[in-house]
């Protein structure tokens, strides 16, 4: 039989509905993997292996006649969610006692959906950076380049299911931290429209504010595009804790016209990237789209206004909190952002509220030419392992470079992550964006891509 970990996750959902294999010999193939592979990553790092066999043990004891779409498919999950009876650190030592009292919307979604969470991910803290690490569990290594960062803030997510520590890696995105993760272990994602994917962690002392809201979403990294486009109807489920919820339409409009876009903001990007942009375009074109040149509107004053925004926030809500409870490193990220970006006043994040509804019209009507935009997912090829951290004085350099990703979150709009090169040391891909809820869309332009170049997207073991 084919190794169960190399399988994707509607493979090995298919192998268990046709009961060619038990949801147990899954299990036990998945947490084997783990033992094997995560002592160097720091990756999963909350390894869940006696609730795990005991749930698919349960799971083969009493199967439905009707299956869950992932019934016994192994996924991880992040640690900066609830997981009912274990503790929503978010990469901080302080937080890392008290239990959680139920699951998160998105945990909740995944387990309905049949899944077996096998783990936890680890994140940086605060889940504040684009690298991974943090006093709790050390630095998260990318399994194809030690030295490269895994991404962040779901870079052990990313690690984890690039190896083969299951089918499907929860994470989330407030600037990129699906994406960018995708992008640098060679994967696929989702960043959901806002409000697609329900977000409601019942421990929370108080309600997110506004930004985080609007900015924030919850998602899948998986090897391949398919598995997330069949994982968006389970995360998608609706959930009455969070107002901010919306249905899916009950109708969306197939792409045919598709734009792309090398350099947004006009000041440059790697030949690397380049590339990977033009690779991704070709495959489209193969793959049967009309593939237009277009630049989307006014990008940079969509990356400063994510900035203020991000920053208005952060004074007023957690920026006391990181400076107490936050490690020297990321206190120091913190005033970066603030260097970048400045500390907008009141009538400045009002006039930027409002800037942000008129970027949002004017990325509405370049949607009115193409159906979808091929972009970078950032400016440079992977980053050097806490490169933030231990380069301070290229952290402007790092965040100039990630405004291609943030600008999505400040606009609200779904974006998949394919990869479209098999550079090295680190395959690398694009970012394809679409309308407001046009997440099918965007998942159908990226599995064109994907079967168009055929790459082997089987798990990997660590490397270098």
């Amino acid at each position: 039989m084919t190794n169960l970990i190399d399988l994707s996750a509607v493979e090995t959902a298919a192998l268990i509905q046709r009961r060619e294999v038990s949801v147990t010999e899954v299990t036990k193939a998945h947490l084997a993997r783990v033992a094997t592979v995560e002592p160097g990553l720091n990756a999963l790092v909350e390894p869940l292996v006696e609730a795990a066999l005991a749930d698919a043990v349960a799971k083969d004891a009493d199967r439905p006649d009707e299956l869950p779409p992932f019934w016994g498919v192994p996924i991880t999950v992040k640690i900066n969610v609830d997981y009912e009876g274990l503790p929503n650190s978010n990469g901080i030592p302080a937080l890392n006692q008290q239990p959680s009292p139920g699951d998160s919307s998105v945990v909740a979604n995944l387990k309905a959906a049949g899944a077996v969470v096998i783990g936890r991910t680890s994140t940086p803290e605060f889940s504040l950076r684009w690298f991974t690490s943090n006093p709790i569990y050390g630095t998260t290594l990318n399994p194809w380049d030690k030295a490269l960062t895994p991404g962040g803030s779901s870079g052990g997510a990313a690690a984890a299911v690039a190896s083969g520590m299951g089918c499907l890696a929860h994470g989330n995105d407030l600037g990129g931290s699906l994406r960018y993760p995708a992008y640098a272990c060679g994967l696929a994602t989702l960043k959901p429209s806002t409000g697609r994917v329900p977000a409601y962690n019942p421990g929370a002392p108080a309600e997110r504010a506004a930004t985080l809201q609007a900015f924030s979403v919850q998602g899948v990294i998986a090897r391949t595009v398919t598995d997330v486009q069949a994982a968006l109807p389970a995360l998608s489920r609706g959930d009455w804790r969070d107002p901010n919820w919306r249905q899916a339409p009950a109708d969306w409009l197939r792409p045919k016209r598709v734009g792309v876009c090398v350099d947004p903001f006009g000041d440059g990007v790697d030949s690397e990237v380049a590339e990977a942009v033009m690779a991704g375009a070709e495959a489209a074109k193969l793959a049967g789209y009309e593939v237009v040149e277009i630049m989307p509107p006014r990008a940079a004053e969509a990356g400063v206004t994510w900035g203020e925004l991000l920053n208005a926030e952060t004074e007023v809500t957690f920026l006391d909190t990181i400076c107490e409870f936050g490690s020297d490193g990321i206190q120091r990220v913190a005033q970066g952002f603030a260097d970048a970006f400045g500390k907008p006043d009141r009538a400045e994040l009002v006039l930027a509220q409002a800037r942000r509804i008129t970027l949002m019209r004017e990325w509405a009507g370049m949607f009115q030419q193409v159906d979808a935009l091929i972009l970078p997912v950032s400016s440079k090829v992977p980053f050097r392992n806490d490169q933030d951290f231990l380069e301070p004085e290229t952290l402007q350099d790092i965040i100039a470079a990630q405004r291609v990703l943030c600008i999505i979150n400040l606009l609200g709009l779904p974006a998949a992550a394919v990869r479209t090169t098999d550079a090295r040391p680190v395959p690398l891909g694009v970012q394809i964006v679409g309308p407001m809820m046009g997440d099918e869309a965007c998942l159908e332009v990226a599995t064109g891509i994907e079967a168009v170049l055929g790459f082997d997207l089987g798990p990997i073991l660590p490397r270098g």
